[in-house]
């Protein structure tokens, strides 16, 4: 029987109504398609980018005889025959365009198959095999010659030189080139269809064809979630992620830091995954198509596919503060902070700074919100605001607000609040990483103050060991600290706190009746500080005993180590240490 097929958009740009283009009766067994379904049929080229087969072969609206070859990536008849299409492309004046349509190939693989062969004509993957289907594909190096009408006129071999373990020294029928001759005169091709001898088409079930990864569809959306907080001009990334050619340009170091879990910095030991509401760490489907992504070489796929850009806030999150604090006096100098900010050198490690600012309340106030804004967000590494009660100094086992980069401000629910004690003065502590340029750094800390005093006080608490020595050279000193909940005690977030010789922090919680439940067990990393966050309140019973154990790696296998020869002790340089492990609690108000 005659089987009917219509071919891309050739009825639309021919006839102004749809018509089948007849095939070959030997195509027997092929199922009917239409004309409407092929010309839409959607194909991958190598960059990752789509296009219909419609727009991918022009000639066929042009009247032009057109070669659609199949072909696979390590098929050997597919390679041998490779430079002879690619001979036929230039002599024949037919439009050649390559279809992979073998599922294990991928764009990467199929961009250096063409240049290693030295194919100019374009190949494209049938990713989801529609074309192969339509068509009756059978082999890999089957080829599909139509007319300048539109008209399927031949399939099958290029001629008869190889065969699966033969080869002849030369063909002795040219079907494809005889073919082309005989459309060229007027007539028939005979026979207009052969067997093709090459690797046999594994046509798998739709739903067992991935769709091609691709950065509009699947990397960007991840880019928005995990990086783009950090990865944006002005912030603490050191480059940007907001478009293609960002991620493109990157890509061997996105894989290089994603494979080896640097980035995004979330410190929290494996078995947390998906504890703490703030976790930044890539899922690992995430990992799995970020790095599957790359391999495949970076394609872009549809740009009409790509999410809307995030509308990153430029002003507080907060909405409007009722007060804005910034620093008033540098504590090292004495002096009034500079009027143009601090200035941070181009390079150099260094020590934490320390600048105060007075808050002049002759009352105890209530913060519902606030938020620390950086001044220069590429070098500031972390703001850390404590409080100093008059006749108490500052309370280092507590801390008002802090800034990491990918944080979000503290807004607490209705009827929770923190306290801002009367006549507070607040210390800011700053860590700068010098970046190569100049900055100027002013940040400051936004605060919206409840509007009624609250049922439930948010209060930052922590488990202190300031009475250790780490001896010189000592990879793993350990170092305990625990501190008893006099009362029931909500506990919100956690914000282990070390310097540069830190290696881990532990949290574990003694129960009063002999049970425990370790809480976190954090890589610390000096350079990447940060809180971990519960999503809901974690009832602790009075009498529970929080302990923090840690770990501090003082010798030469420590990059960040400032000096392995020294025996280290508590202070409040960076090249000292310190053991602190903070945690945010709520407790209701008497």
């Amino acid at each position: 029987m005659i089987t009917r097929f219509l071919c891309c958009a050739l009825a639309l740009f021919l006839s102004p109504v749809a018509q089948a283009c007849e095939g070959p009766a030997a195509f027997a067994g092929v199922r009917e398609a239409r004309c409407e379904e092929l010309r839409d049929l959607e194909l991958v080229r190598t960059d990752g980018s789509t296009a219909s087969l419609g727009e991918l072969v022009p000639g066929f609206a042009r009247g032009e005889f057109v070669v659609l070859a199949f072909t696979e990536v390590g098929c050997p008849i597919a390679s041998k025959l490779t430079p002879k299409l690619e001979r036929l492309a230039h002599e024949l004046g037919a439009q050649f365009l390559g279809i992979d349509a073998s599922a294990q190939d991928s764009l990467a693989e199929i961009e250096q198959d063409s240049r290693e062969l030295g194919r100019s004509f374009p190949v494209v993957k049938d990713a989801r095999q529609a074309l192969a289907r339509a068509l009756g594909a059978r082999t890999t190096t089957e080829v599909f010659l139509f007319d300048g009408a539109g008209a399927l006129a031949y399939r099958g071999a290029v001629d008869d030189q190889y065969a699966l373990g033969a080869a002849r020294p030369a063909p002795t029928q040219n079907y494809l080139v005889n073919a082309l001759s005989a459309l060229r005169a007027g007539k028939t091709p005979a026979p207009a269809a052969t067997e093709a001898p090459g690797c046999a088409l594994t046509l798998l079930p739709e739903s067992e064809l991935a769709e091609p990864l691709s950065y509009a569809r699947d990397v960007a959306p991840i880019l928005q979630r995990r990086c783009q907080a950090c990865h944006r001009p002005g912030q603490v990334g050191p480059f940007s992620l907001l478009g293609y050619d960002d991620a493109k340009g990157r890509a061997k170091m996105i894989a290089q830091v994603v494979e080896g879990g640097v980035m995004p910095p979330w410190n929290a030991d494996a078995r947390y995954d998906g504890v703490f509401a703030n976790e930044r760490k890539l899922t690992g489907p995430e990992k799995e198509t970020l790095l599957r992504w790359i391999a495949a070489g970076t394609p872009r796929g549809n740009p009409a596919d790509e999410p809307k850009p995030l509308t990153w806030p430029e002003g507080w999150r907060i909405g409007t503060p009722d007060l804005v604090l910034t620093p008033e006096t540098v504590v090292e100098t004495r002096e009034p902070f500079p009027a143009e900010g601090y200035a941070v050198p181009r390079e150099g490690v260094i020590d934490y700074q320390y600048f105060t600012a007075e808050t002049h309340f002759a009352e105890d106030r209530w913060i519902q919100a606030m938020e620390v804004h950086p001044g220069a967000r590429d070098v500031v590494h972390h703001v850390l605001i404590a409080i100093s009660v008059p006749g108490r100094g500052v309370d280092e086992s507590s801390y008002l607000s802090v800034y990491v980069p990918g944080d979000t401000p503290s807004v607490y629910p209705q009827g929770y609040a923190k306290r801002l004690p009367a006549g507070a003065k607040l210390v800011f502590q700053l860590h700068y990483t010098p970046n190569g340029k100049e900055r100027r750094d002013r940040s400051e800390l936004g605060i919206v103050f409840a509007k009624e005093p609250p049922a439930f006080e948010v209060i930052t608490d922590a488990i202190v060991n300031d009475d250790f020595e780490i001896p010189a050279g000592d990879a793993n000193h350990e170092v305990r600290a625990t501190s008893t909940l006099a009362k029931e005690t909500g506990l919100v977030g956690l914000f282990p706190h070390m310097h540069m010789r830190g290696k881990d922090f532990r949290y574990v919680a003694h129960f009063p009746d002999g049970s425990e439940q370790e809480l976190l067990f954090s890589h610390y990393d000096f350079q990447w500080q940060e809180s971990y966050v519960l999503p809901d309140p974690m009832l602790l019973p009075a009498g529970t005993k929080l302990e923090c154990i840690g770990h501090f790696d003082n010798s030469k296998a420590n990059p960040n180590n400032p000096d392995p020869s020294k025996v280290v002790s508590w202070g409040d340089q960076s090249f000292e240490e310190m053991f602190i492990g903070y945690y945010d609690k709520v407790e209701p108000l008497e």
